[in-house]
């Protein structure tokens, strides 16, 4: 009986001091692509992504960003990357991106002395094959300047 409760109190404390990441993708409302189904591996919170082009031009590439937070205020950029997907317009693709190496954000939290960290991937900017570019402060196109006003 004296064991199971040792057991049970080791544990208890292994889970107390267990350190957790959690991993997320948060996309402006006038970001031209949808990211979604993040596959982590033992090495990357983000292996790899799909992205839908969701915008009606072919996008060349995308810039991405991995910034991580415990709650506090201030958020701290850990990892980015820039991707060609060649993605035209509607299309969805998986796509590799080696972000946020989970090593190194375990020991970043560690060395915090906190418990949980977000880690939030997110499009930096787009770069479309017309030459332009997206990013996250742009205006939002082909929304009315002015409400419809009702028929009588």
């Amino acid at each position: 009986m004296r064991e199971l409760l040792f057991a049970a109190g080791f544990f208890a404390c292994v889970a107390a001091n267990a350190q957790q990441l959690v991993f997320t993708t948060v996309m402006p409302g006038n970001c031209p692509v949808w990211i979604s189904a993040p596959e982590r591996s033992q090495d990357f919170g983000f292996q790899s992504l799909n992205f839908l082009n969701d915008s009606g031009r072919e996008i060349q590439a995308l810039y991405l960003k991995v910034t991580f937070s415990t709650g506090k205020p201030d958020e701290q950029v850990v990892d980015s990357g820039h991707i060609y997907v060649n993605l035209e317009p509607g299309v969805e693709k998986r796509q590799q991106v080696f972000l946020g190496r989970i090593t190194a954000l375990t020991q970043k939290l560690k060395s915090m002395g906190e418990s949980v960290a977000w880690v939030k991937l997110t499009v930096e900017s787009a770069e479309f094959e017309d030459g332009t570019r997206w990013d996250p402060d742009a205006p939002t196109m082909d929304l009315p300047l002015e409400l419809p006003k009702p028929r009588n």
